[in-house]
């Protein structure tokens, strides 16, 4: 007890120690609602991820088994979700950064009742990568439980990332 009472006593004396406290709290809470988030979500321990077979809005068909040998970021969206708008461009961002020879990414709609709900959200953002139109089973397949949701497949098709929620591109980057 006398030892906290020091260690109280030091950090009210310095005021940059006072700052790394407060920063170390605020890196916490962000960790812990990180965990909260992807709790419950298809894990990132290296098991292959599941394989689906989509349309695109293009008419184009997309086998994610196909895609071996390639990274891939599959974004999987709402189209009524606000968070999923405001990340469009920190992906047609990181599309720019990455070749599509470095990275696919895949932009999967999800929970949506007609076409036209994600051929709007692709023109909306002005996507620049396929967007597919997926369906019950990748929900089932990837655990998701909120949206935005995005998975890194590594190029031998193992799940080695995976995020709930809003991320910038910076946070892509660094994850793909």
């Amino acid at each position: 007890m006398n030892s906290l009472k020091n260690i109280v006593k030091y950090v009210k004396k310095h005021k940059w120690a006072s700052i790394l406290v407060e920063a170390a709290i605020i890196v916490l809470v962000l960790v812990l609602f990180s965990w909260v988030q992807n709790r419950g979500t298809l894990s990132a321990d290296g098991k292959m991820a599941p394989d689906f077979n989509l349309q695109s809005i293009a008419g184009k068909s997309y086998q994610l088994s196909q895609l071996k040998g390639k990274k891939v970021l599959i974004y999987f969206f709402a189209p009524w979700c606000s968070i999923c708008h405001m990340s469009g461009g920190n992906l047609n961002a990181l599309r720019k950064a990455r070749s599509d020879e470095e990275l696919e990414i895949l932009v999967v709609g999800l929970s949506w009742e007609f076409e036209g709900e994600i051929q709007n959200f692709a023109n909306d953002l002005e996507l620049t990568m396929p967007v597919l139109y997926g369906t019950n089973q990748q929900m089932i397949d990837y655990k998701i439980k909120g949206f935005p949701t995005y998975f890194v497949i590594d190029e031998e098709g193992k799940v080695i990332h995976r995020s709930v929620g809003y991320s910038t591109e910076i946070g892509m980057r660094l994850r793909t």
